[in-house]
């Protein structure tokens, strides 16, 4: 019975697909046939010199590292932490980054994305946040963000949630 009614969902479902208009299996009449598909031309045969990219060696292998900016300015997606946890009421010793230094309430500290560390960053390195003054980096975000940094907000959730995520200028020495 349960193989009736699988076949039966399987073939209502191909019925329904071959009805619908615009479908590669709907019928159409003669006048709708003509509209619908446009002329065939022949493809252009690509030259050398248009391959783009693909054929740019210093694209294929250009340096691992990215390319620092000229200026040690650039624009980055920003999130912001804390290093408290919802679940946890006792008291417990103060979180700390990704090297180990504490991260305190009061400390100014901000994660960066590690492709930002391959373009000169480290820890320590004092940055300035458009609009929001010097904050020191001492921890680093998971590999899957890029250009981007995380700004510690300490115990204050409520203004890690209102910050949401924004797009911040940075620049460092």
């Amino acid at each position: 019975m349960r193989h009736a009614r699988i076949m039966l969902t399987a073939l209502t479902l191909l019925v329904t697909a071959l009805s619908l208009p615009g479908c590669a299996g709907a019928r159409a009449g003669a006048g709708q046939l003509a509209d619908a598909a446009p002329p065939r031309t022949a493809k252009k045969k690509q030259e050398p010199g248009q391959l783009g990219r693909l054929d740019d060696p210093a694209f294929l292998f250009g340096s691992a590292r990215p390319q620092l900016p000229d200026n040690n300015s650039l624009r980055v997606k920003a999130l912001a932490y804390t290093g408290c946890t919802v679940k946890s009421k006792k008291q417990r010793a103060a979180p700390r980054g990704a090297w180990g230094d504490p991260l305190t309430p009061d400390v100014r500290a901000v994660a960066v994305s590690p492709d930002l560390l391959e373009m000169g960053l480290d820890r320590g390195d004092v940055i300035t946040i458009e609009g929001m003054g010097e904050y020191k980096v001492l921890d680093v975000m998971h590999g899957r963000h890029d250009k981007t940094i995380d700004i510690f907000y300490g115990d204050d959730r409520c203004g890690a949630m209102a910050w949401g995520k924004r797009t911040l200028t940075i620049t460092w020495q």
